[in-house]
């Protein structure tokens, strides 16, 4: 029972840990909070902070996790059509996401490629945004809905690279209609290449 109890106490720290720090940031800007506002917020040392996050950058990627969690439901709710419209409503979807919290997850895109480039230990939201259109791909492969000479990963890391090039391109440009007519443009040349259509 004190296992139980502990473990959700942790838990419910790490998400006021969370909460408190995302206040700030939206507050006062990523760059001007420390770590000892975040934990003086939160009701915590400083010490205590670093068992559960061992930088301030790392509450970002945890909120990019967060939001990788969604994947699933994202790609299941979008499981009738042709293999390029379901791609689109699922990058769609998650750019919707990122519009919504445009300030915040601009800070986690940019840890996310930082955490990409340096760590091979746990999944990205690269790797699982690739992941769930490589599912995609396969599944319309073997559904006779799409016919591709080009392997399912390449042409997943191709598709999630466009997504993020169009964040990446569109970070100071937060205007929807912009975006997503970008995103299409992008999606429909890169599909003249992956389809044999």
């Amino acid at each position: 029972m004190r296992t139980i109890l502990r473990e959700i106490k942790k838990k419910n720290t790490k998400e006021e840990i969370v909460r408190q720090a995302v206040a700030l940031f939206k507050q006062k800007g990523y760059d001007q909070v420390t770590v000892e506002e975040i934990a003086h917020n939160s009701g915590i040392a400083k010490g205590t902070f670093f068992n559960y996050f061992p930088k301030k950058e790392h509450i970002l990627l945890h909120l990019a996790e967060s939001h990788s969690q969604l994947m699933g439901q994202i790609v299941a709710r979008h499981n009738e059509g042709a293999p390029k419209e379901r791609i689109y409503r699922v990058l769609r979807d998650l750019l919707d996401i990122y519009l919504k919290y445009s300030g915040l997850l601009r800070l986690t895109l940019v840890e996310t490629i930082k955490s990409a480039a340096e760590s091979r230990e746990a999944p990205s939201n690269m790797a699982v945004l690739q992941e769930a259109v490589r599912d995609l791909i396969e599944e319309a492969k073997h559904g006779g809905s799409l016919r591709s000479r080009w392997d399912s990963d390449a042409a997943a890391s191709v598709l999630a690279g466009v997504f993020f090039h169009t964040l990446i391109t569109h970070a100071s440009d937060a205007r929807e209609e912009a975006i997503l007519e970008s995103l299409r443009l992008q999606l429909d040349v890169v599909w003249e290449g992956i389809a044999d259509e």
